[in-house]
C-alpha cells in the first residue's frame, strides 16, 4: 500500500506499507472501496472522458436535456450530477432514445372520483396489504439497542423465504466471505445487526408486492430503482457521519411504495397519469396530484401509518420530494438527493422519467460537498451491482 485506506467514516482499514491480502479485498468490497493506491509506479490514468464515443456522449446529453426540463441546470449540484450521469449512462448502455421519452398513446377520459384516494384509504374502502408479522418483530428488534445476533436470527428464521434470501445475499460476491455462511446468526455477527435488520425489513415489505402484473408496472425495474435509492441513501448518510444509515437504507427502499398501492388499486388511473405525464412533459407526482388530489407520497405515508413503522421512515417517504418541509429535514433530504441521483443515472424506474427538482433549501441544510458526488456514485453503484442478487430471487 502506498497510502492508508479508510472507509467513508474515516475508520482505518489498512495502513500504508502493508501488503494487500485476499481478506483486505473482502473488507474493501464491504465498505465500498473501489480503488486504492499501491506503492509500485503505475501509468497515469487516462482522462475518462476521452474513452467515451463523442457521438454517444452527444446522444446521451440530448436525452439528459429532456430529462432535466424540471430542474435548474445552472445549480452546481445538478450540473455535477448530470455530468456524472452522462458518463455513467454512456459506460453502462443506458443511452435512451429521445422517442422513448414520450408516449403518443391517447389519454383516456378523466373520470372524477367521489372521494380522494386518501379518503378511501382512511375510510377502509381499500384494503391495504397486511404487513408480515415478522416485520413487526424486526421493527421491535431494530429499535432495541440490546438486540443480539441470536435474537435477530430467531426473528428472521420465522420466515423461511426471508432466511433463504438473506443467506443468499451474505454468500454473494458483495461480501466474498472465504467459506459458506449457513446460519443467520453467523451472518448477523459478521455483517452487523443493523444492516441485516434493515435488509430484512425492506425485503419483507417489498415482497408483499412481488406479484403485480407486468402490464401495470415492471416490478424488476421498480425494484432496481428502489434498491438503488436505498443504497444511495445509506452511502450519502455514511458520508455525512449519520448514525441512521440503515434506517435511511429502508427509507430509500420504500420511498415510492405509495405508487405500488396506486398501481394495484387504481391501475386505469395510474396508466392514464403516466401517459399524461409523458405527453405533457410533466412530473409524474405533479400529475398524480392533479388527477387524484394526492400523490404517491401521501399514499405511502398512510400505508406506513397503518403499519405503525418508525416515524423517520414515514417522514422520509412523505417528504422525499420536498424535504425542507419535513420536521426531520436531513434524513428526508438524503433520500431526496438519492432519488435525484438514481433517476439521473437511469437505474430502474418507478414510473417517473423526468429528474425531480432539487429542494435548494434542503440541499443547503445538508452541507454536502459536491466534490464527493463522484465517490458516492462509485461506491453506491459498486454496492448495487453486488446486491442485485436481491432482485433475482
Amino acid at each position: 500500500m502506498a497510502d492508508e485506506v479508510r472507509d467513508i467514516n474515516g475508520r482505518l482499514l489498512l495502513a500504508g506499507g502493508n501488503k494487500i491480502e485476499p481478506k483486505h479485498i473482502r473488507i474493501f468490497k464491504i465498505w465500498g472501496i473501489s480503488e486504492v493506491n499501491v506503492a509500485e509506479k503505475a501509468s497515469p490514468r487516462d482522462n475518462p472522458d476521452l474513452e467515451l464515443d463523442p457521438e454517444l456522449v452527444e446522444k446521451v446529453q440530448e436525452s439528459m436535456s429532456i430529462l432535466c426540463r424540471h430542474v435548474d441546470v445552472e445549480h452546481p449540484a445538478i450540473q455535477e450530477i448530470v455530468k456524472l450521469a452522462v458518463q455513467f449512462r454512456c459506460r453502462n448502455g443506458l443511452a435512451e432514445a429521445e422517442s422513448n421519452l414520450h408516449i403518443t398513446e391517447p389519454e383516456m377520459p378523466h373520470e372524477t372520483q367521489e372521494n380522494s384516494v386518501i379518503d378511501e384509504l382512511k375510510q377502509k374502502k381499500i384494503v391495504l396489504p397486511e404487513i408480515p408479522a415478522v416485520v413487526f418483530e424486526l421493527n421491535e428488534a431494530i429499535a432495541n439497542p440490546m438486540s443480539s445476533a441470536e435474537l435477530i436470527a430467531q426473528v428472521v428464521n420465522k420466515s423461511p423465504s426471508l432466511t433463504a434470501l438473506l443467506l443468499k445475499i451474505v454468500n454473494s460476491s458483495f461480501y466474498s466471505f472465504p467459506s459458506k455462511i449457513d446460519k443467520v446468526s453467523h451472518a448477523v455477527t459478521l455483517i452487523g445487526t443493523r444492516e441485516i435488520s434493515g435488509l430484512a425489513l425492506g425485503i419483507s415489505i417489498l415482497s408483499i408486492f412481488k406479484n403485480i402484473p407486468k402490464d401495470i408496472i415492471d416490478m424488476y425495474s421498480f425494484l432496481k430503482h428502489s434498491l438503488a435509492c436505498g443504497i444511495f441513501s445509506r452511502v450519502l448518510a455514511a458520508h455525512l457521519n449519520s448514525n441512521q444509515t440503515e434506517q435511511l437504507f429502508v427509507s430509500g427502499l420504500l420511498h415510492d411504495i405509495g405508487r405500488l398501492i396506486l398501481y394495484i388499486h387504481f391501475p386505469r388511473e395510474s396508466h392514464n397519469i403516466i401517459i399524461r405525464s409523458r405527453n405533457r412533459s410533466k412530473l409524474l407526482y405533479k400529475e398524480e396530484m392533479d388527477y387524484l388530489a394526492c400523490d404517491h407520497s401521501d399514499v405511502g405515508r398512510q400505508l406506513l401509518k397503518e403499519w405503525k413503522l418508525p416515524l423517520i421512515l414515514e417522514n422520509c417517504v412523505y417528504y422525499h420530494h420536498n424535504p425542507s418541509e419535513s420536521p426531520q429535514t436531513i434524513p428526508a433530504a438524503i433520500v431526496h438527493l438519492a432519488d435525484i441521483m438514481v433517476v439521473s443515472l437511469g437505474i430502474g424506474t418507478s414510473g417517473e422519467k423526468f429528474i425531480p427538482p432539487l429542494d435548494t433549501a434542503a440541499w443547503e441544510s445538508l452541507e454536502f460537498p459536491i466534490s464527493s458526488f463522484e465517490k458516492v456514485i462509485g461506491q453506491a453503484t459498486h454496492q448495487f451491482k453486488a446486491l442485485e442478487v436481491i432482485l433475482q430471487v
